[in-house]
């Protein structure tokens, strides 16, 4: 899950944060489907839908999750808060 710049939803609330599950697929698969979620802080769903990666975005996609997240948040039009790391 991954902090986003806060989304008003007039009826539902501020959304602040993204959840994005990855749907599962063939091990020669190209391409994948994800569904993913805008939240609140306490976990109410604002919105909610899917995205399917692209070839190039699941060929690059790798061991880091997280870029999945990237490319959920890029094709909706929010912003992901990088973590703080200390």
């Amino acid at each position: 899950m991954a902090n986003i710049v806060p989304v008003n939803f007039p009826i539902y609330g501020e959304a602040t944060k993204l959840e994005v599950t990855v749907l599962s697929f063939p091990t020669n698969a190209t391409s994948t489907s994800t569904y993913w979620s805008l939240l609140t802080d306490s976990g109410s769903q604002c919105t909610q839908g899917n995205y399917s990666l692209t070839p190039e975005q699941f060929a690059s996609w790798g061991i880091d999750n997280s870029v999945v997240d990237g490319y959920v948040a890029q094709a909706i039009g929010v912003v992901i808060i990088p973590p703080i790391i200390n």
